[in-house]
């Protein structure tokens, strides 16, 4: 009975939805008035993002008449479902997650790539041609982008000789971060490059081009069900953050600063923080590429990235 009540607990307050959506928003938030300062403007109040997902749910819940109705409506809540699974396997305040399995990574990869083709089920069930344009692109690009995120993981994996997100966190503890090991170093590159597409931030928010296609396969949402999708997208930036921080950076670490004790979620959130804060300077110093310039960049240099540093490992004891 108890082992019930935690699961429903952490799916719900910590480190589920609650935790994830507070931290989420802000996240997105900070990012937004970061983006703005770089772009010479004021840019939106930190809390901003609080203030349009009350708005969004506020509006009337509106299906178009061309859409596929059951899908058109389902895939948002699918999509926010799957993410906020994967903050459940994550390490938050030790490397120990609130789920675990045998090969939590596999489960992961998997789970992150539930709300990427709920978008593009989403896109094609909505009857609009920029959504069925924004699908068709996000289709492309995730083959690109979640090949070099798969071979970043295979490379760690191979180093530590374990599929447990947990056991990847201990060895760092024992053995340091292991983007300071330079055989790994060319696989925390390309996970960085990776996350991005996965955010689809700039220069990979080619599903999305606002300036072209509208708002890609998410055009024709709108009121509670683009709220949905926002909180969504928002909770992935910190799971993809978070997910990088576990992998390469050491993962929840507490510290005793002064005699006071510094819990493993403060280090978690100022290194997904410092992460987030990353993609957010790209996307501001770089401009969208095309579709196919996307994916040469991805199988060519990332991809070459990601396999030097699985021979490195491998080769190089």
């Amino acid at each position: 009975m108890m082992e019930v009540v935690n699961f429903v607990i952490n799916s719900l307050i910590f480190p589920g939805l609650l935790f994830a959506s507070l931290v989420g928003l802000l996240y997105v938030g900070i990012d937004r008035k970061v983006t703005g300062h770089m772009q010479h403007r004021i840019g939106p109040p930190i809390w901003q993002e609080y203030l349009d997902m009350g708005k969004l749910l506020s509006k009337e819940d509106i299906t178009p008449g061309p859409a596929q109705s059951l899908v058109f409506n389902t895939v948002p809540l699918i999509a926010l479902g799957a993410i906020v699974a994967v903050m459940l396997f994550l390490p938050i305040t030790s490397a120990q997650p609130a789920l675990t399995s045998v090969a939590d990574l596999i489960v992961i990869i998997y789970m992150l790539n539930i709300p990427a083709i709920c978008i593009m089920l989403g896109g094609y069930s909505s009857g609009s041609p920029f959504g069925a344009s924004g699908a068709g692109r996000y289709v492309v690009q995730l083959l690109s982008y979640e090949f070099v995120f798969i071979l970043a993981i295979i490379a760690v994996v191979a180093r530590v000789g374990s599929l447990s997100l947990g056991t990847v966190v201990g060895y760092q503890v024992q053995q340091g971060w292991l983007v300071l090991d330079w055989r790994l170093l060319p696989a925390a590159i390309a996970a960085l490059i990776a996350a991005q597409g996965k955010l689809l931030r700039v220069p990979f928010d080619i599903p999305e081009a606002e300036s072209e296609i509208v708002h890609g396969a998410l055009t024709e949402y709108s009121g509670p069900k683009l709220a949905i999708w926002r909180l969504a997208y928002d909770i992935e930036t910190i799971v993809v953050a978070g997910l990088l921080a576990a992998l390469f950076f050491g993962g929840p670490t507490a510290y005793v600063i002064g005699g006071t004790q510094i819990p493993g979620v403060v280090d978690f959130l100022v290194k997904t923080l410092a992460i987030v804060l990353f993609t957010t300077t790209l996307r501001n110093i770089m401009a969208r590429l095309r579709i196919d310039q996307a994916l040469k960049f991805y199988w060519s240099f990332a991809a070459l990235l990601a396999i030097i540093s699985l021979v490195l490992v491998l080769a190089v004891p």
